[in-house]
Formats: structure tokens, C-alpha cells, sequence
């Protein structure tokens, strides 16, 4: 496990200090494009419901003169008492930083245990990844990710092995957003029905029940992406508390007896 701290009592302070951040998730395809965009205006959503968001954007690599995830770990214990950020959103690049998480955890349901107090001043932190990430950083978490999905034939098989992975692999199951780019009523047809396509090949061939929404990725009324708010409401009732992450790694520290149902 990353001890985050300079030392033992240090690490003691830090875990007594209250988490009540939360964690939810959104899969990168590659088609930043569109995923970007509805990223930000679901973080605007959000901030207009008084949340304060950090995204961990897993496609962005920390550097020298792009600082992120990565720093924050290697100056932890620099960072007691720090202010929150005056934002009331921030992205901080994670490509290395998340890998490192990975990378150095014992016990894949603590992976994200050494960032609990990192962002104590956030309501939710999202992480933007890929799947085969997301898998390893939440397994058997109950966490519900954000999956996009086009009508285009690349995105929807894209779409699917993406799922399959999340669900073989960390038994995580995706909410799905089908996305309409035009204001034509076909475009938003075909969105629905290709929610209706991988809502039923999951069920058919994974075995998992998912849940799609279709998205208007288009300007409607001089308000742009007025769909943003449902999908940013679903996202936060997907998310799971940080506090389980500790409560968790708290009772299964060496030496300490762990009962059935004990977390």
C-alpha cells in the first residue's frame, strides 16, 4: 500500500480526518470530441447544484510544466491544511498518477485508498479513463461508469468491448449515454435505438442489465447540451463514497481479525 505520509502518526492524522468525497467515473473511447465536451458540461451541471469536482483525466500525462496526480503523491504530506481550490471545478492531468495506484497496491479494493485526503475539499471526483483502467483502480466497487456511445458501427462495437471489459473483468456495469449530434428526429431515433442494441447484447451475451440514456448533443434554445443535468444527476447516484475506501483499509490492517460481513 502507498503510505502517503512522513510517518506513522502523520498517516494517523490523515485517515482520522473525515472523507466524504465521492468517487464516479466516465469511460474514455478516444472520441474526445464527444466526450469532452459533455464531460465539462456535466461538470458545469454540477457545479450549479453547489458540487465541488476535481476530474482526475487519465488521457492528460503529468510533466514538469503540466503538473498533476503524480505530484500530489510524491508531496502528500506537504499538503495538510492546504486551502481548498477557489474553482469550484478543477482537471488534473492522472495519466501516471492513476497507473502508479495500480502499480503499487497490494489490495485491489484499497487502489485508491493513498488519494482519500487529497481531495478533501471536493464533494466528487471523477475519474476519466479508459476501461481496462477503471477496472483496475474500482474492482467490485458497485461504481456505475459513464460509457458514451455513438451510432457510428466503431463506437458501438468499441461501446461493447468496453463494457464486456468492465463487467468480466471488475464486474462494474456502465450506465450508457447514446448520443443524438443533431436536432433531426431520426438522429435521435437512432440514438435510442442503438441504446435498445447494446442495452440487449449486454443482457444476451454478458448476462448484466444495463440502463441507457439518449443524449442531444446539439444547441437546443440557446441552451447547449440541456441534457447535461440528468446525465450529471445519474452520474452522482452512481458514485460510491471515498469513506468505504478507508473504512475498509482501516479493519484490514495486519493483525486485525476481519468477520464475515464486516465491510
Amino acid at each position: 500500500m502507498l503510505d502517503a505520509y512522513v510517518n506513522q502518526g502523520a498517516s494517523l492524522r490523515g485517515m482520522a480526518q473525515p472523507t466524504s468525497w465521492s468517487i464516479a467515473a466516465m469511460v474514455t473511447q478516444g472520441d474526445t470530441d464527444t466526450e469532452l465536451p459533455l464531460l465539462w458540461q456535466i461538470c458545469a451541471a454540477l457545479c450549479k447544484l453547489n458540487y465541488r469536482i476535481t476530474v482526475l483525466d487519465a488521457t492528460s500525462t503529468e510533466t514538469d510544466a503540466n503538473p498533476g496526480l503524480q505530484n500530489l503523491l510524491d508531496q502528500a504530506h506537504w499538503l495538510e491544511g492546504t486551502p481548498p481550490s477557489p474553482q469550484p471545478w478543477q482537471i488534473v492531468p492522472a495519466r501516471r498518477g492513476l497507473q502508479r495506484l495500480v502499480t503499487e497496491s497490494k489490495q485491489p479494493e484499497n487502489t485508491m485508498q493513498p488519494i482519500g485526503h487529497l481531495f478533501r475539499h471536493c464533494d466528487l471526483v471523477v475519474l476519466y479513463a479508459d476501461a481496462p483502467l477503471l477496472a483496475n483502480l474500482l474492482p467490485d466497487s458497485n461504481l456505475c461508469p459513464l460509457l458514451t456511445v455513438s451510432s457510428r458501427k466503431a463506437s458501438i462495437l468499441s461501446a461493447y468491448i468496453n463494457l464486456k471489459k468492465l463487467q468480466q473483468q471488475a464486474r462494474l456495469v456502465p450506465f450508457i449515454a447514446t448520443m443524438a449530434p443533431s436536432a433531426q428526429k431520426n438522429t435521435e431515433t437512432l440514438a435510442h435505438t442503438t441504446g435498445r442494441a447494446l442495452q440487449r447484447c449486454a443482457k444476451v451475451h454478458l448476462g448484466c442489465q444495463t440502463e441507457f440514456m439518449t443524449v442531444r448533443s446539439f444547441p437546443q434554445h440557446n441552451a447547449r447540451w440541456a441534457d447535461a443535468q440528468p446525465i450529471a444527476q445519474r452520474l452522482v447516484a452512481s458514485a460510491i463514497p471515498m469513506a468505504h475506501q478507508f473504512a475498509f483499509a482501516r479493519h484490514s490492517q495486519p493483525g486485525t481479525a476481519i468477520g464475515v460481513g464486516s465491510h
